[in-house]
Order: structure tokens, then sequence, then C-alpha cells
């Protein structure tokens, strides 16, 4: 197994913050993937966080610092969101829903990471195969409550 290297933290942070802390994120993702002709980056970040550590929230976040209109939603049962700003699209998937890796491959979700896009995957560890060797790894830990404990991001490569 690669060992993960910490390449950024948000620090501790109120969800009133998020807008701050998206546009924060927003840039080191830009610093830290590759990208495509207008400069916007591609690739696939595995995003881990237990039940209800705001996942889905981070990612509409994300979408708006990076100018997509409309509001992302929980991709769980339909597996796959897509949201475009212009020819540039995020990918959110979640696999939580997922039996195990096979189901992954049958579906053909891989076909999201080869696209020239930002993925976003929600429970990687259902199908920890599927996911590019160069994917990084944002973790959302929550201090305290769900409801109203703070959150760090913390964000990994190997």
């Amino acid at each position: 197994m690669r060992e993960l290297q910490v390449v950024w933290k948000s620090g501790p942070f109120e969800l009133t913050q998020l807008e701050n802390i998206a546009q924060s994120l927003w840039a080191q993702l830009s610093v830290r993937m590759r990208h495509d002709e207008n400069d916007n980056p591609l690739g696939v970040v595995a995003l881990q966080g237990v039940m209800g550590a705001g996942k889905t929230t981070l990612v509409r976040a994300v979408g708006q610092a990076a100018g997509i209109d409309g509001q992302a939603v929980s991709p769980t049962f339909g597996l796959v969101q897509c949201y475009q700003r212009g020819d540039w699209r995020l990918f959110h998937l979640d696999l939580y829903r997922l039996k195990d890796e096979s189901e992954a491959w049958d579906l053909g979700l891989t076909e999201y990471f080869d696209a020239e896009a930002l993925c976003f995957v929600e429970w990687p560890e259902q199908a920890p195969g599927l996911l590019p060797n160069d994917s990084l790894l944002l973790q959302i830990v929550v201090h305290g409550g769900h409801d109203n404990g703070a959150r760090e991001l913390i964000l990994s490569h190997s």
C-alpha cells in the first residue's frame, strides 16, 4: 500500500465558514491536479467522511467556488451527478450503495475517471481498486456533533 502525504489541511472550521474553505480547497486542487487547455483541474478526488459529515455540501461549495451555477444534490440513488461550466464538467459519484467493487466495474464507472473532468468520489472504500493511482484523498473530519460540530479537511496524495 502506498503511503499518503498530507499536502494541505484546512484546520478546524465551522459550517458558516464553508464558502471560504471551499475557495481555499479549489485553489489547492487547481495547483495539484492536471489541467485541461482552459486551466481547469482534471482528475479524481476520493472523498472520505462519516455519514453526515457534509460530503455533498462540500462538493456543492467547491462547485460554486469553481463557478458552477445550481445546487449539487446527493448522487446516492443515481450514483452520479454531473455539473457543467462551459465545456468543463464536475462529476460527483457516490459508491455507498455498491455491493462490491465488481459492481462498479460492471456499471462502467471508470469511464468517468477517463473523461476530461474533475471527479469527486464519495465512499471510495467501496471500490478501492477502481480509482486511478494519481487520485487525491480528501478527508472530512468531524469534531463534535454532525449537526453543529466543526469540520476539518485533509488533502493527501501518494
